[in-house]
């Protein structure tokens, strides 16, 4: 072990598996090999799939910040029943489809400020990976074929099938009808579809089977391998995953690899859920990226998300206009209080920032050694305590408060604070935000950059005229330029009462809501 490696500090994590919250012990020191199931890409994303990328995000970052390598491999999925499906409907090739809304989950994750994976493979690349590891389980007495060139695995020969997901084989079978697809050509309703024989009119590709395409699961066994080796550290995904997906990732894995191999720790995200119903495609009831996006800021959007424990449920409460409204403009006009309140909290952080950094930039340099306030003193290291401890970033976020609150009363008097101290604090509070911005990909934008962002959304959003507010606003200004204070009070009082509130500064005149 480098010595190095010696000094990273622990990291805990709950592991679906065991269901139990453990110290994270990586197969090499200082190392961490992260799998995320991505997309199935199919439709544009939707705020639960922003959930499932988030969780791994949070995770690279903090190990990251810590003294980790890692390797964060995430997938996408661009052979699929339902690629096809909707490539059938739209009258085009499956690949158009795949390759279209893959851009299309790539432009909202970066608007998002997701970390791109170290790596990012695509099932189409890896055919030949996947049909050497359906072979292998062929070979080991593992599957078999049917007669249509279809491969099953054979769940019966697999003993640890199930302990991932802490079910048994009669509650599997209970669920058969509804979870998993029922076929004659199975030795059992259990078994699933390593590779599917080839339908008329549908992409094909050749095995030594017959022509066909990958069973879901599958892919995800032999991309993992091929890029982080037959036994890694972590797996992610949603909950919703756990079964049959990822217990199914297990059997090929173990049974191609042998047993213990994979992964060595699952974490699993919460649901959103939307009127007491998990927010899928599948039930019709989601919000995509984009519409979120042209009502709030990407990092109000983060914020929310981070609110909560990734294991935990989420609540995605929406307030629908109550007009005889078009689906769409009732959409367009929802209220959503969590991204409210997520989005009031991330502008009173840049708003805190903006004023710090002012203050900076005035009077001589800070010496950064020295006092200052006990708030802010130990401000990173509690915030980077509470990510260590299976990261939680509601109890991170938390850990700002009180700095916050300090900060904005030094910016407000600071009397009774040596004007050192007063300075000292609030350049330690500024340079430790950049540890928390990069940790949780929130707080690094330019505090005036941000803001104006946020307000012209907001403007928007209410259906706020802004042609007409920069006129008033150049009209006023030139009634100040002439000294004309009766017209320059009135057209403040025109803006205030259109909801908006103007400050002069040495910058110019800048508005907001």
């Amino acid at each position: 072990m480098t010595e190095t490696a010696h000094k990273l500090p622990e990291i805990h994590l709950t592991d679906t598996l065991t269901g139990e919250k453990v110290r994270l012990e990586t197969l090499e020191p200082g190392a961490v090999g992260i799998y995320c199931c991505g997309p199935t890409v199919y439709d544009m994303s939707h705020i639960g799939h922003a959930r499932a990328a988030l969780a791994p995000d949070v995770m690279v970052r903090v190990l990251r910040q810590l003294g980790y390598r890692v390797k964060y491999v995430r997938n996408v999925t661009d052979i699929d029943d339902k690629i096809i499906a909707r490539a059938a409907e739209q009258g085009l090739e499956a690949g158009v489809i795949a390759a279209r809304y893959t851009d299309e989950y790539h432009a909202d994750m970066q608007r998002l400020n997701m970390l791109p994976p170290d790596v990012e493979p695509r099932v189409s690349d890896h055919l030949p990976q996947i049909i050497d590891m359906v072979q292998e389980l062929v070979d080991q007495d593992l599957a078999y074929a049917a007669d249509d060139g279809s491969v099953y695995f054979r769940v019966t020969r697999f003993d640890g099938y199930g302990k991932l997901s802490g079910r048994s084989r009669e509650e599997m079978l209970e669920s058969a009808g509804i979870r998993i697809e029922v076929d004659d050509r199975k030795e059992s309703p259990l078994d699933f579809a390593l590779w599917k024989a080839a339908k008329p009119g549908e992409p094909a590709w050749d095995s030594p089977w017959g022509q066909g395409r990958p069973g879901w699961h599958i892919e995800c066994s032999a991309m993992s391998s091929t890029h982080l080796g037959d036994t890694f550290d972590i797996h992610t995904g949603g909950r919703d995953l756990i079964f049959p997906h990822h217990e199914n990732e297990i059997a090929q894995s173990e049974g191609a690899h042998g047993d213990h191999t994979f992964a060595r720790y699952w974490v699993h995200n919460g649901f959103i859920n939307f009127a007491g119903e998990k927010m899928s495609k599948s039930l019709g009831n989601f919000w995509t990226i984009r519409e979120i996006l042209k009502l709030y800021t990407p990092e109000a959007l983060r914020y929310f998300l981070m609110s909560v424990h990734y294991r935990s449920g989420l609540n995605f409460e929406v307030e629908l206009p109550e007009d005889d409204l078009s689906d769409e403009e009732a959409r367009r006009q929802a209220r959503f209080p969590g991204l409210e309140e997520a989005d009031e909290r991330v502008a009173y952080v840049y708003t805190t920032l903006q004023g710090a950094r002012e203050l900076l930039a005035t009077g001589k340099p800070v010496d950064r050694d020295g006092e200052v306030a006990e708030a802010v003193a130990g401000m990173r290291e509690s915030f980077l305590d509470a990510l260590r401890n299976d990261f939680n970033t509601p109890a991170a976020l938390g850990v700002l408060s009180k700095p916050l609150h300090e900060v904005n009363a030094l910016l407000a008097s600071g009397k009774g604070v040596p004007k050192d101290v007063r300075r000292r604090t609030i350049a330690r509070f500024v340079d430790d935000m950049e540890a928390v911005a990069d940790a949780l990909g929130c707080f690094g934008d330019d505090p005036a950059r941000y803001l104006a962002a946020r307000r012209d959304l907001k403007a928007d959003r209410i259906g706020l005229d802004t042609a007409r507010v920069n006129e008033l606003i150049d009209a006023r200004n030139a009634a100040r330029a002439n000294r004309d204070w009766a017209e320059a009070d009135r057209l403040r009082d025109e803006l205030a009462a259109m909801g908006v509130s103007v400050k002069d500064g040495p910058d110019g005149t800048v508005w907001d809501l």
